[in-house]
């Protein structure tokens, strides 16, 4: 689902096959994924539509809330709920330790620090004691707990990866890729463990500044490629990694294969659900999609936007075009102001405040 305001402060949504009139004030804030939209009205009232209807879920001014395809996570007063389409659910309390949150998983501590997941409408207990650090895919949850052993819970599974604590972890769809205590990069897939390299060396920047990592510390922003290129040293897909190896040239880890696929740094790239996209030296613009590299433009599109199975960009003349499923195909003949993608909806407008939809299929 995609939505808009218009210039009244009027919030609209597209539904299946036609705009829907929301609210009559412009809202503070909206989240949109397949079926749901979560959103806050002027009033600050969190609310939830979807199945053609809104449900006030009685909460104002939530402290966070973020909404996926499965759960909608919030926390309000000293609580994290949930709400799944049907009812609500107290998750656990706000305290000073660590929590996760993803599409089908949830990941935090109880008001005895015990920390546990909740997975499947249930609630699984991992830990009695809390945990240092946590991370979330949209089916899997990688954490550290409080001996500092790394673990990862797949499957209703709880698995001991290491005695050691990793320098950073990315999770994704039954993916975790991360760097263990000996500088090795490894990634977790379906139940498997494969080691890529050994990096001589370690760099994790916070937008802010550059450093290279010491022994036992834990980068919670990205590790890049050096302390003098900012490019990330690897990204995490549904059942998919991109990285740089010690060499650095560009591969691609496609469900238990890994493969080079440029000799070089390249120049951008990105790594959403199940798809990559690139730009190599040349600034040719490439896509990764069900194991195969495809050579999509030969310049670098102004915009660029990823979903499941999805690339959507502007070509060089303003126009809209999209890859689809392993297929390229033109969405306007029409120059376009701006777009927006979430999951196979395109919103894009021609003329200020006049949007447009288009449904890829």
């Amino acid at each position: 689902m995609l939505g808009y305001s218009d210039f009244h402060g009027n919030f609209y949504v597209y539904d299946t096959d036609r705009s829907v009139h929301l609210e009559h004030q412009k809202i503070q804030s909206v989240q949109f994924k397949q079926n749901s939209i979560a959103y806050m009205n002027s009033s600050g009232e969190l609310k939830y539509y979807s199945n053609h209807q809104v449900t006030d879920l009685e909460i104002s001014n939530p402290r966070f809330y973020l909404n996926t395809d499965h759960y909608l996570y919030y926390s309000f007063g000293y609580n994290f709920s949930l709400y799944d389409g049907k009812k609500k659910e107290t998750l656990g309390f706000i305290q000073n330790n660590p929590y996760a949150f993803s599409d089908s998983i949830a990941a935090m501590h109880d008001y005895a620090n015990y920390f546990f997941v909740y997975w499947k409408d249930k609630f699984v207990e991992l830990e009695q004691h809390p945990v240092k650090y946590i991370r979330a895919g949209k089916n899997i949850v990688a954490y550290v707990d409080d001996q500092s052993f790394f673990k990862i819970f797949y499957q209703n599974e709880k698995l001991t990866i290491d005695n050691n604590p990793p320098y950073t972890v990315q999770c994704a769809s039954s993916t975790v890729s991360y760097i263990d205590n000996y500088r090795y990069f490894k990634i977790f897939w379906s139940g498997k463990v494969y080691e890529m390299y050994n990096a001589s060396e370690i760099y994790c920047s916070n937008d802010e500044t550059v450093f290279r990592m010491d022994y036992n510390t834990f980068c919670d922003a990205q590790i890049v490629v050096a302390e003098d290129n900012l490019t990330p040293l690897f990204k995490t897909g549904d059942d998919i990694v991109a990285f740089i190896d010690d060499e650095e040239r560009f591969n691609i880890f496609y469900k238990g294969i890994s493969n080079e696929y440029y000799s070089s740094v390249p120049k951008q790239y990105d790594v959403i659900d199940n798809m990559i996209w690139w730009v190599d030296d040349n600034n040719f613009f490439h896509v990764f999609y069900d194991g195969e590299d495809y050579l999509i433009e030969s310049y670098t599109p102004k915009k660029i936007r990823a979903d499941k199975n999805t690339i959507v960009y502007t070509d060089n003349y303003g126009k809209l075009k999209a890859f689809f499923m392993g297929e390229s195909l033109e969405v306007t003949s029409s120059i376009i102001l701006d777009f927006e993608l979430n999951n196979e909806l395109i919103m894009y407008n021609v003329i200020p405040n006049k949007y447009e939809f288009y449904k890829l299929k």
